[in-house]
């Protein structure tokens, strides 16, 4: 007795194919179907490409003389005036395969003969047509091509090409199992040539080692298609037509086939390619079918290969899952779960969802050519320098006469409380500075020039203001406030408020009285003219008026004034002043368009109004929203619980050098409270990331993984990943286009002749090392949350509307009415930057990811919020070059590192 190669079937020796299958019975020595003969071919080393071995030119003789004994056709038979025929390369179930030379085209073929007893079954010959139709279909490097069909006697033949190589079963026989390394590269061209029929709608049915060539090259030839077909052809009775040690179970039970059926025989190949041993052995036919219909799976790959790579196991284990739904979805899909391969995709495609670590690992490009990554950082740089120049024209501190620092201004505010008569040493102080925005916006509304701004250099009526406080007892703001002019009030004796322009003239005084004094006879006169001279007035030139405004505390005498700005006479202000027992309590430079805000509440305009309903909703939204998607997540186990702590931990510890540097420290027991309380906001900014990044991180990992491969990275601590880089290279040219785009709101209209926009007054925080660190780590924060909370605004879309590209348009719609809202006191052509300006974050998100859209987001802050200057000669310099410093060496770190350590310039181009 001796076993068919193909089925495992036990049949006696005198048998010359089996009666289960077809296949021809030879001599164990001899390859059971050839194309091919491959006498010069050398033997197979380790690591190297399979070929033919010495052995195979050693069984040519015999085989040649078989088929000069058996074969139809002698060598030298020319067949249809032109094929010649060589020999004979082997028979199987279906037919006779011959080498031949075709005459016409001076090339060698081979030619595929029905068996002489299935000539005229007119079933056989149909699919025998059939064959030809569907193979011509798949055009591959991994396929077998076929080119024709003819006859010749009433025979019927297939043309096609003839491969110099060896069967994968004649290999396999030989030596065993190929090395790890040839093997990955065997299974993966055996995955792209049956993807390619698959892709065709055509599904091979007989896929097995021996239907595999290696050719000379030691690629992969798929062979036979003469039980192949389109899916949708298959009759009832042609279902289990195959070879059955290799068929997929519900082939050998007559079930609907599918693609899967062909992947199932793909893992039995693959079994065999790795570990030399056949996933199933049986004694014989029956036993093998009942035990591929129990479900019974095979001995791991393991057992005999202890060295297999798990990867390989897992995907042919998952190719022999008894349920057709259990197995791989495509070929390519096999192919992308082998060892490097992309198995993030492989995941996706088999509707898995990918680990965190998977996504960090996930084989996405991420290093830029060269030349690209130098064309990044010259945009990123050439952007930086225009912005520079073009920000004098549009920044307010750049139009401002601003020669004094603010400890300069804090000198001279102290100075004139002094001068004043507040005298004693204050126990606590605190200053800043802000825009007068009634003022522009009152420039806006009453002058309509080309050049409205141009006044701003006189600094009379100030667009900002230095303000300063000095109390005799520590000053604590309500919550985690900053000290402000009104916070914490003004309503301890002896506290004095400040204001000056920037030049150093006063223009308000607030001074809080005794709450008890000591009785007396007679309260001396009050020198009005000390005030005047420190507002740099000249008291004879204003005209003594009613006094209107009332001061904020207690006084016994009071008095108004009305005239004009020295430098600017066609501005009409009105001074009130008041003192109690002669000593100046209340001092006002009154404008226009100043309001009573402790009588009047200031009313807010509709588009205000709308922006802050819009961003309440969008937070109470997120904050919900995260909070029942995060508890979801969190059930069932999705959620990545360890790069939502590492975020969380980061964030709040970034908060808290904002604390450390921002917050007004007292020496008291108040700054425990103080503590604790910006400990509390920073706990619940953080938490309300981390519920975000539970909600979000699973759903965004299953449906755009790779838009947070750079971003797992990161948070991995891959910081000299290329994609990192490229990543953050990116987004710093997104943040500067954005800038530019900002700032060309503003100029477009003057450039045009028309009246020129608002001036950007954010970056009015001038004061000094210790706000610039707070503001950069504010910005960063700021950055950081916002495009969180992008990302899920698209998610919560993409969850609602089911597709990518119309939740990309209905998100962009979202952020252009919110930035449209943003830039409403900006009407000139501000619909068109508002488009510009929506639709590069919009395509930064989609296109790069999150970590690209919170380098542009931070880019972008950075520069509104902090000074820019040509001047360098100006007190908030140094700021700016540091900020210069951390824009630049950012954007160096992401060109420097998406290199990935390619040289720069390549050949001779700086050799001698």
């Amino acid at each position: 007795m001796i076993k068919c190669p193909s089925c495992s079937q036990a049949i006696p020796d005198e048998r010359q194919s089996c009666p289960s299958c077809g296949t021809a019975l030879e001599d164990s020595s001899t390859p059971t179907r050839r194309l091919v003969d491959g006498p010069n071919d050398e033997p197979v080393k380790k690591g190297s490409s399979p070929r033919s071995h010495s052995p195979a030119k050693s069984r040519s003789s015999s085989l040649s003389a078989q088929s000069i004994d058996n074969a139809r056709f002698v060598p030298g038979t020319i067949l249809a005036e032109r094929y010649r025929i060589v020999g004979m390369l082997g028979r199987g179930g279906m037919g006779e395969v011959y080498r031949a030379d075709d005459l016409k085209l001076s090339q060698s073929v081979a030619l595929k003969f029905l068996p002489e007893s299935l000539s005229t079954d007119g079933a056989t010959l149909a699919r025998f047509h059939r064959e030809v139709r569907v193979a011509r279909q798949v055009s591959h490097r991994n396929v077998c091509r076929v080119y024709d069909i003819g006859e010749v006697d009433g025979q019927q033949f297939l043309s096609m090409e003839y491969i110099k190589g060896e069967e994968l079963s004649s290999l396999l026989r030989r030596i065993g199992r190929l090395p790890a390394d040839k093997a990955i590269e065997i299974a993966r061209q055996l995955c792209a040539g049956l993807a390619a029929a698959h892709d065709n709608g055509v599904l091979h049915r007989d896929l097995k080692p021996a239907n595999v060539m290696i050719d000379g090259d030691g690629n992969v030839r798929i062979l036979d298609f003469g039980l192949a077909g389109l899916i949708e052809e298959f009759r009832d009775d042609e279902v289990r037509a195959g070879t059955p040690a290799y068929m997929a179970p519900e082939q050998l039970v007559g079930e609907e086939l599918t693609t899967r059926s062909d992947i199932y025989s793909l893992g039995l190949v693959l079994y065999e390619v790795f570990t030399g041993k056949r996933a199933f052995e049986a004694s014989s036919l029956p036993e093998l079918v009942e035990l591929r219909k129990s479900g019974t799976m095979p001995a791991s790959p393991a057992s005999h290969v202890k060295d297999i790579d798990p990867m390989v196991e897992r995907v042919i284990l998952r190719c022999l899952e008894r349920e057709p739904a259990q197995r791989p979805a495509s070929a390519l899909q096999v192919a992308a779960a082998l060892p490097g391969g992309d198995p993030l995709a492989a995941a996706l495609a088999a509707g898995e969802m990918p680990s965190p670590e998977m996504v960090a690992a996930a084989p996405k490009e991420g290093a830029l050519r060269p030349a690209v990554a130098a064309a990044l950082l010259a945009g990123v740089l050439g952007l930086l320098a225009l912005n520079c120049f073009l920000s004098g024209q549009v920044a307010l501190y750049r139009m401002i006469p601003l020669e004094k620092s603010p400890e300069v201004l804090k000198e001279r505010a102290r100075e004139v409380a002094k001068r004043l008569g507040y005298t004693d040493a204050p126990t606590d102080s605190a200053y800043g500075v802000y825009p007068d925005r009634d003022y522009l916006q009152y420039v806006m509304d009453h002058d309509p020039s080309r050049s409205r701004w141009d006044k701003l250099s006189t600094g009379q009526p100030p667009a900002v203001y230095f303000w300063y406080r000095q109390s005799p007892r520590y000053m604590v703001a309500s919550g985690i406030n900053p000290i402000s002019t009104a916070d914490p009030p003004q309503d301890v004796s002896g506290m004095v408020n400040v204001l000056l322009d920037t030049q150093g003239s006063l223009r308000l005084l607030s001074a809080v009285p005794p709450q008890k004094e000591t009785p007396q006879e007679q309260s001396p006169v009050a020198d009005w003219s000390a005030l005047f001279a420190e507002a740099g007035f000249d008291q004879a030139s204003f005209e003594p008026v009613a006094s209107i405004w009332v001061p904020p505390h207690a006084y016994d005498v009071r008095a108004a004034w009305e005239g004009v700005y020295p430098a600017n006479r066609e501005v009409r202000i009105h001074v009130e002043a008041a003192a109690y027992r002669g000593r100046p309590v209340y001092f006002e430079v009154v404008n226009p368009w100043d309001k009573p805000i402790r009588q009047e509440q200031r009313q807010g305009t509709r588009s205000d109004k709308a922006l802050t309903i819009v961003i309440v909703t969008l937070f109470l939204t997120a904050l919900v929203g995260s909070t029942l998607l995060a508890h979801r997540n969190l059930r069932l186990g999705r959620g990545d619980r360890k790069g939502a702590f590492r975020l969380a931990l980061f964030f709040f510890t970034i908060r808290m050098l904002v604390w450390l540097f921002d917050a007004h420290h007292v020496w008291t027991d108040d700054e425990v409270l103080l503590f604790l309380e910006h400990v509390k906001g920073a706990l619940f900014l953080a938490g309300f990331l981390w519920l975000m990044y539970i909600a979000l991180e699973p759903f965004v990992r299953r449906r755009w993984p790779e838009g947070i491969i750079g971003w797992n990275r990161l948070l991995a601590g891959g910081l000299r990943d290329p994609l990192v880089g490229r990543d953050i290279l990116i987004g710093a040219l997104f943040g500067t286009a954005q800038i530019l785009s900002n700032y060309l709101l503003d100029l477009f209209p003057k450039w045009l002749g028309r009246p020129a926009n608002k001036p950007l007054w954010d970056a009015l925080k001038l004061l000094g090392m210790r706000y610039f660190m707070s503001s950069l780590a504010s910005l960063f924060l700021s950055s950081l949350f916002l495009a969180f909370v992008f990302l899920f605004t698209l998610l919560l879309l993409f969850i609602i509307l089911r597709r990518k590209w119309l939740t990309a348009i209905v998100g962009w719609l979202i952020y252009l009415f919110a930035l449209s809202l943003a830039v409403s006191d900006k009407p000139s052509i501000s619909l068109i930057f508002a488009v510009t300006g929506s639709l590069i974050y919009v395509t930064c998100m989609y296109r790069f990811g999150l970590l690209a859209n919170i380098s542009a987001l931070f880019f972008f802050h950075a520069w509104v919020f902090l000074p820019i200057t040509t001047e360098l000669s100006s007190w908030y310099a140094g700021d700016f070059v540091l900020a210069l410093f951390i824009y630049v060496a950012l954007a160096c770190y992401g060109f420097y590192t998406s290199l990935a350590g390619q040289p720069l310039f390549r050949g001779g181009l700086l050799q001698d």
